[in-house]
């Protein structure tokens, strides 16, 4: 072990490191040191070594000492935004340096002009081999260039292997990519602004500098669908809540405390899907922005502020809401009805917006706390509002800005909304097979990109997949939006019609209202067809070899079959018979159309939950809808199977089991004993790392229900298609810098280890 001294790179006022106003810094997640609040603009080496990386907006400068100690100097803070103006560097990167040489010039008026805080960072960056033990600070306070301000101990590990450049540049860019993370318009950041993407050794999420840009951000668009996942994973569970407690209380209507605990349990479900622009809201707010907490608390500020200036424009009072010959107009002279474009929102009317409101708010909130929570340019008078305390009032001001652009805008996209809900829900008699047909086929095309909620999402939950307004029960003139939500009020509706014995309102409600078009055809597909072509898949494999695929294929169809989770069967086959695939999303968009041709008005998210339904389809008077639905499933199941197998067969497709791509005996008996002889999850964690090119490779590490998503600098890194299924992946995307494994419902699981050890 040899002593290492670190000198003053700058003449100024050595404060701890704890002390910088940035978590990233003041945390030491890019890791240990002191930093320094120049007193004039001159930088120098702070050792003896190598320049490894010049940052392009020249704010940063990484060194690596003689000794292999990585060293970042970040002059200010986020003074990335500048693009480097301001600055003047000295060195580029490869140049050799001593102790004092002058590196780099900064004009501290400049940014201090541009309301930018002069304190710098000098940071000893975690991550390296080579470390520093038994650290010390011999001074705060007054230093001039080449006081010694930190030492420590050398710590060789056996290897004496040093970091290379790389993993220096890795370091200053995650640091920039924290710094700016306020820059929302620069959407390949977007998924790297929140500290979650930091891992242990102070790295952050951030993105190859030099990555090539597509058309269409496919992490932006990944990220966006994951955190609307966090809201729709809630509905299975409201559904269920609705339908247990409609159970109870259908069958135990004359034991009043039965009656009341299903009275409460349904509750408990209406609560979720009566209130999920709020909670998109939150979600969005949380995941968005650097710090969940503060960002899901500035978009529920935005939330409230939208909504009630939304409805204050226009003078729209309680009593109006209840009125249905209530009008108000439009910007343009348009009248409103308002019981047609307005709502209660926290017992205040508002325009109704749907989730949309809550989306717009979540974002608003985020960028918000990205771009304000540090910020310190109040006078000393009002220094109390500096920092986290000065976001809400800057949220305030924007979400007025926003809620009074949405209350001339939104009247006119509320109008082509309603009208498209219409079309939906008049599309059984206008495009009843067209419609379903395209929504189903287009689904299952976006499917292998991730992309595919941003079409199941608008047509479940909000108003594109119709709107229904709730005649009977506790909750009697409430609207909801989208296909789930509205299948279980008319459900609902129908049973209370049916008891009451309104025969003729029933009869109408039923004959008048089509909903699940847009969702049956999705059962169809999940309970017969896909199933249909696992058999398939499964008997064109040679006899003597099936017994090795058993376990494979029966978990497979019996996951889909329960679950409704369609991908793990999906990419089995989807790149090794890519045009199979293309076949199957056709049959998938008939399965769809098959409601425009007989009645088919079930949904559900899976047999599970639809077991549950069931009692209420029945009482609903449905029987006939669920036995079309077995028989649909029958037929699809057949259809599935013949063509898979007749096009396996001719086109001689390397489905599992066939062509090479095959399981191995030494493969399977090797990664059994090592998920079950030793702690399964953290080293199957490990081997996914060793696969997507090691740790310095990845910047991000996520996951939905299905798919492990992670950021990658370097996707040659990566490994082929045959080490992922090695390590039970049953297929692989990758776009741009982003890798897709496919895992079934355990990938999340898989991300928690993997994050766990970064």
């Amino acid at each position: 072990m040899n002593p290492f001294n670190l000198y003053s790179p700058m003449e100024g006022e050595v404060i701890p490191i704890t002390e910088v106003p940035d978590p990233v810094f003041s945390e030491k997640m890019a890791g240990d040191g002191v930093a320094i609040v120049p007193s004039n603009g001159k930088i120098f080496s702070p050792v003896d070594g190598t320049v490894t990386t010049v940052f392009e907006t020249l704010h940063a400068y990484g060194i690596t000492s003689n000794e292999g100690i990585d060293i970042l100097i970040h002059i200010g803070l986020e003074t990335v935004t500048l693009g480097g103006k301001g600055f003047k560097a000295l060195v580029k990167d490869g140049d050799s340096v001593k102790a004092g040489d002058p590196i780099a010039e900064v004009d501290l008026e400049y940014l201090k002009s541009q309301n930018l805080k002069t304190v710098s960072p000098v940071v000893i960056c975690d991550g390296s081999d080579i470390t520093l033990d038994n650290l010390e600070y011999p001074v705060y306070g007054d230093v001039k260039p080449g006081d010694i301000i930190l030492t420590g101990t050398v710590n060789l590990p056996e290897n004496n292997g040093n970091e290379n450049k790389a993993d220096n540049a890795d370091k200053a860019d995650s640091v920039d990519k924290a710094d700016n993370a306020d820059k929302a318009d620069d959407s390949n950041n977007a998924d790297s602004t929140d500290k979650e993407g930091l891992d242990k050794t102070g790295k952050t999420a951030g993105k190859n500098k030099k990555k090539k840009k597509s058309g269409i951000n496919f992490d932006f668009l990944q990220k966006l669908g994951k955190t609307l996942m966090a809201v729709i994973a809630v509905m299975p569970a409201a559904g269920l809540m609705i339908s247990i407690g409609s159970i109870i209380t259908s069958t135990c209507s004359n034991v009043p405390v039965a009656f009341t605990i299903g009275s409460i349990i349904s509750a408990i479900g209406w609560a979720i899907i009566n209130n999920l622009s709020i909670l998109f809201a939150a979600a969005i707010g949380g995941t968005w922005a650097r710090d969940r907490a503060g960002g899901s608390f500035a978009a529920i500020i935005s939330y409230c502020v939208i909504n009630i200036i939304t409805g204050t424009v226009y003078g729209v009072d309680i009593q109006m809401l209840n009125d249905p010959t209530a009008v108000v107009h439009d910007i343009l002279g348009h009248e409103m009805v308002v019981a047609n474009y307005f709502v209660n929102v926290l017992n205040k009317p508002a325009l109704n917006m749907g989730v949309f409101v809550g989306i717009v708010a979540g974002f608003l909130g985020a960028i918000v706390y990205n771009r304000f929570y540090n910020f310190s340019g109040l006078p000393d008078a009002l220094s109390f509002f500096n920092g986290k305390r000065f976001v809400p009032l800057v949220v305030m001001f924007y979400s007025a800005l926003a809620g009074l652009l949405l209350s001339l805008v939104w009247p006119v996209v509320q109008t082509g909304i309603n009208r498209f809900g219409i079309w939906i829900a008049d599309s059984s008699d206008t495009s009843s097979i067209l419609a379903p047909f395209i929504y189903g086929t287009l689904e299952r095309l976006l499917l292998p990109f991730g992309l595919h909620h941003m079409l199941t999402i608008p047509m479940n939950y909000t108003s594109f997949g119709g709107t229904y307004t709730i005649l009977t029960g506790p909750n009697a003139g409430t609207q909801v939006y989208g296909q789930d939500p509205l299948w279980l009020a008319w459900v609902t509706d129908l049973i209370n019609l049916k008891k009451a014995g309104n025969m003729q309102a029933y009869n109408e409600l039923l004959t008048t209202v089509t909903p699940a078009r847009f969702k049956v055809g999705q059962m169809i597909g999940a309970t017969g067809l896909l199933n249909g072509i696992l058999l398939a898949m499964y008997l064109r494999i040679e006899k003597e070899k099936r017994r090795k695929y058993n376990s494979m294929f029966i978990s497979t169809a019996l996951s889909i079959f329960l679950t409704g989770v369609t991908e793990p069967g999906e990419f089995m086959f989807m790149f090794c018979a890519f045009p199979l695939y293309i076949v199957y999303a056709v049959i998938q968009g008939l399965a769809f159309a098959l409601s425009g041709v007989i009645h088919l008005r079930l949904h559900s998210f899976g047999n599970l939950e639809l077991l549950t339904r069931i009692p209420l389809a029945i009482e609903a008077g449905l029987t006939g809808d669920i036995i079309n639905f077995v028989i649909a499933v029958i037929v699809f199941f057949g259809i599935g199977y013949g063509v898979a197998y007749f096009m396996i067969g001719v086109f001689k497709f390397a489905t599992p089991g066939r062509f090479g791509n095959e399981i191995t005996e030494d493969t399977d008996s090797s990664e059994e004993d090592r998920s079950t002889k030793k702690s399964p999850g953290k080293d199957k964690a490990e081997r996914i790392i060793a696969l997507l090119g090691g740790r310095k490779n990845i910047d991000f590490v996520d996951a939905c229900m299905t798919r492990l998503r992670v950021t990658v600098k370097d996707t040659s890194k990566v490994a082929d298609l045959d080490a992922w299924k090695k390590e039970g992946a049953l297929g692989l995307v990758m776009i741009d810098n982003g890798v897709q494994a496919i895992y079934g419902p355990k990938a999340d699981n898989i991300k928690s280890d993997i994050n766990d050890i970064l």
